[in-house]
């Protein structure tokens, strides 16, 4: 099998070294078996991933982070070709429910297992998210694959702040580590209420729409990790079939501090405030005037009414052994 690395030429620097130096060994030892292409543009992975999902016998490695995989995994959605992935970002997130941490801090124990077939292709599932305008008309900027984790509410405010820092210290390391809990923890003096309500067949057997029209977030998950590091679905499985949800009341100010760090850990299913349950479908809706503002996979979305579909096996992944 041949394989093609894209690789996201403004991933962290470091990372980024060693990846090219392990490569540059095992595609010596392994000659004309690969291919390398990094990338010039937004939206140049998603470019070359659509061309290589028309193609036998290939595996695709995302080589970046968890804006690199989204891009690539959105080409893949429902190909034959299977994707692996190196992590060369800052959260890295979706690495962490899928490998162990030798490969997910090692991109050069990566490389290696690529090209010696240290790995298992196994069909995964995908959420398709579809947003729709205030007149039910779909907006396609808008709807998207999503392979790890989607949201609505507070942390979206959270990833803007974070990735404005991100971009003004380019070359910070501290930063890119601390980027997304300082910003948490400055959004919760702002504004933690978000006006929308939720309808899904549950797996507990509860109402299928909620009780409740304000939230601080909610979170519709495929994995278990997003935002360097909280766990928002402790037990969720990247192929069950099942889409895991959590949210996470409107509180008040020294509550939130507190349901913060247990969020980050994944210690809050407990708690009253926190509404967890698996579904394989979930539509959310504005109920204020304002339109929702989410994320998926770290990319924005916004729309008046939002629809998340769990599809199993609609991407192969390749699963470092």
């Amino acid at each position: 099998m041949k394989k093609l690395f894209i690789v996201n030429s403004r991933a962290d620097s470091q990372a980024l070294a060693r990846f090219k130096a392990a490569y540059s060994q095992y595609s010596g030892e392994h000659e004309g078996e690969s291919e390398i292409v990094y990338t010039e543009f937004a939206g140049h992975a998603s470019e070359v991933a659509s061309k290589a999902a028309k193609e036998d016998n290939l595996l695709v490695v995302a080589c970046g982070g968890d804006g690199t995989i989204h891009e690539v995994a959105n080409s893949l959605a429902e190909s034959k070709t299977p994707m692996a992935v190196i992590p060369l970002g800052t959260g890295n997130d979706f690495t962490r429910s899928v490998m162990d941490e030798n490969h997910r801090s090692n991109s050069d124990v990566c490389v290696k297992a690529i090209f010696e077939d240290g790995f298992k292709v196994k069909d995964s599932d995908l959420i398709k998210v579809t947003s729709y305008d205030v007149n039910g008309n779909k907006i396609d900027s808008s709807s998207a694959w999503c392979l790890n984790v989607a949201s609505i509410g507070l942390d979206t405010e959270v990833q803007l702040r974070a990735k404005g820092k991100v971009l003004a210290n380019p070359n910070s390391r501290l930063i890119r580590k601390t980027a997304y809990i300082t910003s948490a923890l400055s959004c919760l003096f702002g504004n933690r209420k978000f006006d929308f309500k939720y309808k899904a067949l549950r797996g507990d057997g509860k109402p299928a729409e909620s009780e409740k029209s304000s939230f601080t977030l909610l979170a519709v998950c495929n994995a278990s990790y997003y935002g360097n590091g909280f766990c928002p679905a402790p037990h969720a499985k990247i192929d069950d079939g099942l889409i895991n949800c959590c949210a996470i009341d409107s509180v008040g100010l020294f509550r939130s501090l507190f349901l913060l760090t247990k969020y980050k850990d994944g210690k809050h299913e407990d708690y009253k405030e926190a509404d967890v349950f698996v579904t394989t479908t979930i539509t959310v809706e504005a109920t204020g005037s304002r339109d929702l503002n989410g994320n998926y996979d770290g990319e924005d979305f916004s729309g008046h009414k939002v629809s998340f579909e769990c599809y199993p096996g609609a991407i192969r992944l390749a699963l470092y052994i």
